[in-house]
């Protein structure tokens, strides 16, 4: 993006992000399993991104897909409340949006949040709607190529910012170890370093939840 700052950051590929994702979910599960369900969740999703802030102009972000994973228990006298931890992974190509120039690069989002959600209902409930909010620190990561005429400016970065998130969704009972996990989550505080660019994702997530 505009006036980002040169920084050489070392090659990261899926293996690398996998290992994260799962010890986040074991660090979630080890300390809770003292509670009456402890669970893993893997989840997939689709994500849409606005970028607000004067260097995001002349850039438009594609949507796209992630994965995410999540671990952590569940208490109370009808299982209402859970805590966990969980980190997700997306990344979102650029593109120009102005007439006669090109771009290239991407934009690399890692959260990894802290994780409350309060199930509505009793525990013997088929579909348990639920609210859900987080916080936690994300790491954003940008590559970008801006060629207009015989003009090529480039630009990376990269740096951690806290960040919230609230997410609505609903969870289906498939059998008494297995769930299914659908809703939508809304991802606030994120900013791009060394820019004055906010960003804000938008999340349709579905999952398995797994309980031991």
């Amino acid at each position: 993006m505009p006036n980002g700052e040169a920084v050489r950051e070392k090659p990261t590929n899926m293996n690398a992000n996998l290992k994260t994702l799962a010890i986040a979910a074991c660090l979630a599960i080890g300390t809770s399993s003292y509670a009456q369900g402890v669970f893993i969740r893997p989840e997939l999703s689709f994500n849409f991104v606005a970028l607000s802030g004067s260097d995001s102009n002349g850039f438009k972000v594609q949507d796209a897909l992630g994965y995410g994973v999540a671990g952590g228990t569940r208490f109370g006298a009808q299982e209402e409340s859970e805590f966990g931890l969980s980190v997700a992974a997306l990344k979102f190509t650029l593109a120009s949006s102005i007439t006669g120039a090109s771009a290239s690069g991407n934009v690399k989002v890692m959260p990894i949040m802290a994780n409350y959600r309060y199930y509505f209902g009793t525990k013997s409930d088929v579909a348990r709607p639920y609210f859900a909010p987080s916080a936690g620190w994300t790491n954003i990561k940008t590559n970008s190529s801006v060629v207009s005429g015989i003009t090529t400016s480039s630009s990376s970065s990269s740096g951690n910012c806290f960040t919230w998130a609230a997410g609505v969704g609903l969870l289906v009972k498939l059998d008494d170890r297995l769930d299914m996990d659908l809703g939508y989550r809304y991802i606030g505080g994120l900013k791009v370093r060394t820019t004055n660019v906010k960003m804000t994702v938008g999340s349709i997530y579905a999952g398995l939840n797994f309980r031991f």
